[in-house]
């Protein structure tokens, strides 16, 4: 179905857009990561004086004659026109690449309007794309909650896979006395670990492997996709590691009976049971859609500091969410909106909730255990 670039045993090409202030943000968080070097990091946006301070090795200033490096003025129409000045180039780096990570925020300018172009313009090449994109919090207004469900539905209909992570959520439940500052860094680290667990699992090695060919049977059912990791740790039931690596209170609830297919990597010691593999297939599947596609890898890490870590990526899903995030009236907003009078969520990362229970001080400690442990064993060695 998709064009790969990829010959011989080379590893998968994989580019990730940081597109706007948001997602040129979650570029430099990116840029401190041990990604592979196979990931391009590349910042895009109208602004710029913030693109200047991108840190990665690609920028591309879009829109050069439509905003004049000024931004686009939270004006999505603008950003939709300053992509489509640069569609040269934006095509030239998605021409390299064989699977593409978009990120940024919806209800501004650039972002809400550039993301959904870039997408077109990936399905145009024929290029698997997954989003990662965040919509406002409450207090940022009731328009810009208008602008970002616009942007969604726009990139719903260009995007093979579809994560949204509401701002509101980390309102909900991260400490009420965190600083704004610090809440905003807690939304570009989730976008973060969703990019390293994505780039992670399509290019690992494994005892049975996940490749990129996998991965694009499973994004081939365009729709929303919902993500989460968790660890089992000794004593603790099969079922409530797969239960926390798929319900994460940051996120919103989302129906995962209608996944169309699910990628499950698991981490796991020497001492894995094949009745502890057997029973991860057989109650996803239970979970799924009954002609989900599901494919599951195996990573043996003997250093592994749990029984094992689980990674679930579930997509296709087509059916409403439940959504508590911010409600605004249907009759205001601008036709089409029905298909998104809930925002679309995904489920992803528990580890944020376990450090919200952890009374350790040490701080190195915490920043320690907020990084995966595929990502860890990678900077050690």
């Amino acid at each position: 179905m998709f064009d790969l670039l990829t010959e011989n045993n080379q590893t998968p090409r994989i580019a990730v857009f940081g597109v706007g202030g948001c997602g040129c943000n979650t570029i430099n968080q990116l840029s401190q990561s041990p990604l592979n070097d196979n990931a391009q990091l590349i910042a895009v946006n109208t602004d710029a004086q913030s693109l200047a301070a991108s840190q990665c090795n690609t920028r591309l200033q879009i829109g050069l004659e439509a905003t004049k490096g000024l931004g686009a003025g939270a004006n999505p129409q603008k950003g939709h026109e300053a992509a489509q000045e640069s569609e040269a180039q934006i095509k030239e780096l998605i021409a390299l690449a064989d699977i593409i990570f978009i990120t940024g925020g919806m209800g501004g300018g650039t972002g809400t309007g550039a993301i959904p172009f870039i997408a077109s313009v990936a399905a145009e090449l024929n290029k698997p794309l997954v989003a990662v994109v965040t919509t406002p919090f409450c207090f940022e207004g009731h328009q810009r909650n208008q602008l970002a469900n616009t942007g969604v539905e726009q990139l719903m209909q260009h995007a093979n896979a579809v994560i949204v992570l509401p701002n509101d959520k980390l309102a909900e439940t991260l400490d009420k006395k965190i600083t704004l500052v610090n809440a905003f860094f807690e939304s570009n680290r989730i976008l973060q670990d969703v990019l390293l667990g994505l780039t992670t699992t399509i290019s690992q090695s494994g005892l049975i492997n996940i490749d990129l060919n996998d991965f694009i049977a499973v994004v081939s059912h365009q729709g929303r996709a919902a993500m989460g990791v968790a660890k089992q740790v000794k004593g603790e039931d099969l079922q409530l590691t797969i239960n926390n690596a798929l319900k994460n209170p940051l996120l919103e609830e989302v129906d995962l009976t209608h996944a169309k297919g699910a990628i499950v990597s698991v981490m796991a010691t020497e001492d894995i049971e094949l009745s502890q593999y057997n029973n991860i297939g057989t109650t996803l599947n239970q979970q799924l859609d009954p002609s989900a596609l599901v494919i599951i890898g195996l990573t043996i890490v003997p250093e592994l500091d749990c029984d094992l870590e689980l990674m679930i990526i579930a997509t296709g899903i087509q059916a409403p969410v439940v959504s508590s995030a911010v409600q605004v009236d249907a009759a205001t907003l601008p036709p089409p909106k029905d298909r998104f009078a809930s925002l679309d969520l995904l489920n992803i990362h528990d580890l944020l909730n376990e450090k919200s229970g952890d009374s350790r001080n040490d701080l190195h400690y915490q920043s320690e255990l907020d990084i995966p442990t595929y990502t860890r064993q990678k900077q050690l060695n």
